[in-house]
């Protein structure tokens, strides 16, 4: 219940940040100088100075389209049919222009200083809520076959301790159907404002594919007591390069009174977080973000009642073969338990030692949850551990 007000809290959250199309206007002027033996020859040649200079334009085609001229009685200004000519040889890069000045020499040459202007409007959506770029993507896949459904309930478990752990842009790939349907909405639907076309173009692409297979499932009742047996592989793949950085087995098991429907929901919790801090500690170990008043904070909501382990980091050690950084020197500086937590935060006591922020602390195996060992999978599915 905690954590499901904590979800519809975060959730509230997210929903009431704008969300807006930001407008933005840029625009970029460049100054020229030309001489001639009219006025218009040399506002020209100034045009054409000041159009190469601000984007590169060849000054070929500029004189061959700036050849033919006018100006009006007066002699004083020269006539839009200007700005039609700069639009067209430019193909839009510039758009309006200034005479700044047009003076006559002693020798009866004119010479004038011109400014162009290119403006641009660019339009993005301003996505609510926190900005991903602080984050790296990750994508959960279900690949079981013969145990989808417990599949199924594991994916959704891991992807609300990670959302939870506030550390990943989780990304979604199982419903793209209603994706297209509200892009199909936007993009053909007269009625919807032109701006909303901007939410299109901003899919994110993973950093990291977790991905899990659960290999098989054994239930067995003595009494009122279920014992469940599961057996998950999991692994993370780093999406650029198809390299794996992380794989691990899990075999788990859990004495649980009563439906046994219930027990595969407490089975399934455990088995979630299991694999949920594997992940978070492979690749964003816990660390200690505050001390205060002898309480340690925690920058993540984690569970009550556990203890963790903490540790100061000091040198780094490479390896002796590749020269990589492996690894830097850990040493023991306390232990900690988790006393209360927030959406955002968690609070501990300290149990021992003397712990001090980004310190990293790892959680304390528990032996009562599961144990890893040598197992099989047997062909109708189920679990031998070897026990």
């Amino acid at each position: 219940m905690n954590i499901l007000k904590s979800v519809i809290l975060i959730l509230f959250l997210f929903l009431n940040l704008e969300a807006k199309v930001v407008t933005s206007v840029n625009t970029k002027s460049s100054t020229g100088e030309g001489s001639g033996l009219t006025r218009e020859e040399a506002i020209n040649n100034a045009l054409i100075e000041a159009i190469g200079k601000i984007n590169g334009v060849n000054i070929n085609s500029l004189k061959q389209t700036f050849v033919a001229s006018y100006s009006d009685n007066q002699n004083t200004n020269i006539v839009d049919m200007y700005k039609e000519k700069i639009i067209k040889a430019t193909k839009g890069e510039v758009d309006s222009y200034d005479v700044n000045n047009v003076i006559k020499d002693e020798n009866g040459n004119y010479i004038a200083e011109v400014t162009v202007y290119k403006t641009s409007v660019k339009k993005y959506y301003d996505i609510p809520g926190y900005k991903p770029d602080s984050r790296r993507s990750i994508t959960v896949f279900n690949s079981s076959s013969q145990n989808k459904q417990l599949g199924d309930v594991l994916q959704q478990k891991i992807i609300t301790n990670l959302l939870q752990s506030r550390k990943f842009n989780v990304l979604d790939r199982d419903s793209k159907g209603y994706y297209e349907m509200e892009k199909a909405l936007i993009t053909s639907d007269p009625d919807v404002q032109k701006d909303e076309i901007y939410k299109l173009k901003n899919v994110l692409a993973t950093d990291y594919i977790l991905l899990f297979h659960v290999g098989g499932v054994d239930l067995k009742t003595k009494g009122n007591k279920n014992k469940i047996d599961v057996v998950v592989d999991y692994r993370v793949l780093l999406f650029a390069t198809r390299q794996i950085k992380f794989s691990n087995t899990l075999t788990m098991s859990a004495f649980v009174k009563g439906d046994s429907l219930v027990a595969s929901e407490k089975l399934s919790e455990k088995i979630a977080k299991k694999i949920s801090d594997d992940i978070l500690n492979a690749i964003y170990p816990l660390k200690v973000a505050q001390v205060s008043n002898n309480e340690v904070v925690f920058s993540q909501t984690l569970s009550n009642d556990e203890i963790y382990e903490c540790y100061s980091l000091g040198e780094v050690i490479k390896d002796a073969y590749t020269k990589e950084n492996t690894a830097r020197i850990e040493t023991k500086s306390g232990k900690v338990q988790i006393i209360r937590s927030t959406p955002k935060l968690s609070y501990a006591k300290i149990l021992e030692g003397s712990v001090k922020k980004d310190d990293i602390c790892r959680p304390l195996d528990d032996s009562g949850v599961g144990m890893e060992k040598q197992h099989s999978v047997n062909p109708n599915g189920t679990v031998n551990l070897g026990w």
